[in-house]
């Protein structure tokens, strides 16, 4: 059974422990909210708000959680939110999320 998400990290600090460690469901729901607000100006709210929940889709993996950590493989964060854009979404829309 895979963990649940809310052990999953956005971001880390240095030398604290991961209870002060920013999840990635806060993190993606903030990111959301925000793009949402300013996305409404022009009529897409909905838009900015998915963009925001698929931002980061990539920090949803074993390697990225490893690189907060201290790992210092290099992760690719950003392209999975882009690829399932392009899938969920077709044609323009997706393609402006991505």
């Amino acid at each position: 059974m895979p963990p649940k998400s809310s052990h999953f990290y956005a971001h880390s600090l240095p030398e604290t422990d991961k209870q002060a460690w920013q999840t990635l469901d806060d993190h993606l729901q903030c990111v959301a909210e925000m793009a949402a607000t300013r996305a409404e100006r022009f009529g897409m709210a909905d838009a900015g708000y998915t963009a925001g929940l698929l931002h980061d889709l990539g920090k949803y993996s074993a390697p990225f959680q490893r690189r907060l950590e201290g790992s210092p493989e290099r992760v690719d964060h950003s392209t999975a939110g882009a690829i399932v854009a392009k899938q969920r979404f077709k044609g323009g829309i997706g393609d402006l999320l991505a």
